[in-house]
C-alpha cells in the first residue's frame, strides 16, 4: 500500500475517512493477532500492595504486587527469568566493553 504524504485538507480527510470506514481502504493489520486478554493490566486489589525491590546485579527496581494477609508475591511486573536474561546480557555488555577498552596500545 503506498502512503501518501500529501497533506490533507479537512474534506480530503472525511473522503478517506468514508472510505475506510465502508472498507474501501485495504488496513495495514487486517488480523488482529493478540486477543486482549493478555494486554489486560492487572488490577490491584484492596488487600494487595505494590512492593519495589533493588536488584544490585541488575541495578534497577523490581516491581512485585504482594499480598497483605500472606506476604506471597502474586504478581510480577517482569518474570524472574526475565531478570535473569537481563542480567546475563548486561554482564555480557560488560565483559564486551572489557575487552575493548581495556587493551594497551
Amino acid at each position: 500500500m503506498k502512503i501518501d504524504h500529501k497533506p490533507l485538507s479537512y474534506d480530503g480527510y472525511k473522503q478517506g475517512l468514508k472510505e475506510l470506514i465502508r472498507g474501501k481502504i485495504p488496513k495495514l493489520a487486517p488480523k488482529q493477532v493478540d486477543d486482549g486478554k493478555e494486554n489486560q493490566g492487572y488490577r490491584l486489589r484492596k488487600n494487595h500492595r505494590i512492593q519495589y525491590t533493588y536488584n544490585k546485579e541488575l541495578k534497577k527496581n523490581v516491581v512485585h504486587v504482594v499480598d497483605n494477609k500472606t506476604g506471597d508475591v502474586v504478581n510480577k511486573a517482569i518474570s524472574d527469568a526475565e531478570v535473569d536474561r537481563r542480567i546475563r546480557v548486561q554482564r555480557g555488555i560488560e565483559r564486551t566493553l572489557g575487552d575493548v577498552f581495556d587493551q594497551k596500545v
